[in-house]
């Protein structure tokens, strides 16, 4: 018998991260991790992977295109008597498609990178390759390859009434199981 060699791939839609986020009373707080890993190793990024720009929070896993937007992406503005929903399903997504053609961003089918985004106290999340845009019933939610840790304690923390700590707690619990996350953990607010 030879010696086989099993090369494993991760599955689409794998992010190498843990980004979170919690809607508390009108206030949006969103965590993220600062790892970039590969299969075999794990560094810690200077930059952290969760920003504000204007009216938005933006936290971003899979490739590092994120700090493409958190320097040059300039988000339309939302005008107080829009649709929100309307705005956010063309303006806002034509702008973004707009930005990763005109910067390199990788939106190939091959490409991982995606980001949960929130906006006048409502959380979407945005999958680059197939420009969606997805809003869910809960006040929390995560993504990244350390999402189910997240998603678990802020489950097991909805009764909490500190936003901030739950949404940290999240990402910590991801750094303390996920091989793929690594701290220090970044918390934002809007």
């Amino acid at each position: 018998m030879g010696n086989a060699i099993l090369e494993y791939t991760y599955p689409k839609g794998f992010f190498m991260t843990c980004i979170a986020v919690v809607r508390q009373d009108k206030t949006i707080y969103m965590a993220g991790d600062r790892g970039a890993s590969t299969e075999d190793s794990i560094s810690i990024l200077k930059a952290p992977k969760v920003f504000k720009i204007g009216s938005y929070l933006f936290g971003y896993a899979g490739t590092m295109d994120g700090e493409r937007i958190r320097h040059n992406f300039k988000p339309p503005i939302l005008k107080s008597n829009m649709n929100l929903d309307k705005f956010m399903y063309t303006d806002f997504l034509i702008s973004l498609r707009n930005f990763y053609e005109n910067w390199w961003v990788d939106i190939t089918k091959d490409s991982d990178f995606g980001m949960l985004i929130a906006v006048k106290g409502r959380i979407f999340e945005h999958n680059a390759v197939d420009m969606s845009l997805t809003e869910y019933e809960d006040d929390y939610l995560a993504m990244g390859s350390g999402s189910d840790f997240a998603l678990g304690s802020l489950w097991t923390t909805k009764h909490q009434k500190n936003g901030k700590r739950r949404a940290q707690l999240a990402v910590e619990a991801a750094v303390k199981y996920s091989t793929s996350c690594i701290g220090p953990v970044d918390v934002i607010s809007i």
